[in-house]
């Protein structure tokens, strides 16, 4: 959240990756740091234990295909 914070300030994108239970923390630090607009990736918290190594995988392509969007999108 800081280095994202840190990085906003010096205008270089960046993108806070957060599980669903701690979005709205995260939302209200962005707000108490005084980020203006930040750009904040919520996923969900899952359990790779119980997963094959595929499916996790296939999850960490989608999150990173995100974060490339997000920042595209800047």
């Amino acid at each position: 959240m800081r280095d994202a914070f840190e990085a906003w300030k010096v205008g270089i994108p960046a993108v806070v990756l957060v599980h669903e239970p701690f979005a709205t923390l995260a939302k209200v630090q962005c707000q108490t740091l005084g980020a203006r607009d930040p750009v904040i990736l919520v996923y969900q918290q899952d359990a790779p234990a119980f997963e094959s190594d595929e499916v996790s995988a296939g999850k960490a392509r989608r999150v990173a295909a995100e974060v490339v969007r997000l920042l595209s999108n800047r």
